[in-house]
């Protein structure tokens, strides 16, 4: 797998709902025209402010474009599961960091029978590529602390971690991942996916 370089993700971490209705309009093939109309003008994101919009917007067409057919379909068409594990598998193909993490500390844990990651995991695991990437070491702190925070939140919004108390702490949760997508990866040669997923 190539490397893809880190990103500083500060913002829409899963956006759950809006990636759903913008892979309905795809798969119903709405124009990209068609897609930004009813999302700016028509609110479809119901999301106040037109900047709101605009950003929920960009991350979810940068996430989908260029993904094929059957993804969007799984988006589109099948159960909450599906969903929630096909964005989960879109996101983790753009975020460096994200597969890092759930590499270097998840499965690590999981690998000593340990299902619990606490926040000094946490901050080992931040502070560590802080110091080994120049690029991660360049983000100012608050870049730094939302894109942290925000590679968390796609961990937890996928269902893999479930915060505990203390608070800080988070349960390991290791789901199968639903045999549609499964499928679909495994006939792509994506079989590694199935492994970041927590699915062995």
């Amino acid at each position: 797998m190539t490397e893809t370089a880190y990103a500083a993700r500060t913002n829409h971490a899963f956006v759950l709902t809006e990636t759903l209705r913008v892979a309905e309009l795809m798969y119903q093939g709405a124009t990209q025209e068609d897609i930004r109309q009813r999302v700016l003008v028509d609110d479809l994101f119901q999301l106040r402010s037109q900047v709101s919009r605009e950003r929920a917007l960009q991350t979810v067409l940068k996430r989908l474009q260029q993904v094929p057919e059957e993804y969007i379909q799984l988006i589109a068409t099948s159960n909450p599961d599906t969903r929630r594990f096909t964005i989960l598998f879109l996101i983790l193909q753009e975020h460096r960091l994200l597969r890092e993490l759930i590499a270097e500390v998840l499965l690590d844990k999981i690998k000593g029978f340990d299902y619990v990651v606490t926040t000094a995991d946490l901050r080992t695991f931040f502070e560590g590529k802080r110091d080994q990437n120049s690029t991660v070491a360049a983000w100012s702190n608050s870049t730094y602390k939302k894109a942290a925070s925000n590679t968390l939140l796609v961990l937890v919004n996928a269902g893999l971690l479930q915060p505990t108390s203390p608070r800080g702490n988070y349960q390991i949760r290791s789901v199968p991942v639903p045999s549609a997508l499964r499928q679909q990866l495994l006939a792509d040669g994506l079989a590694h996916y199935l492994t970041l997923m927590l699915d062995f």
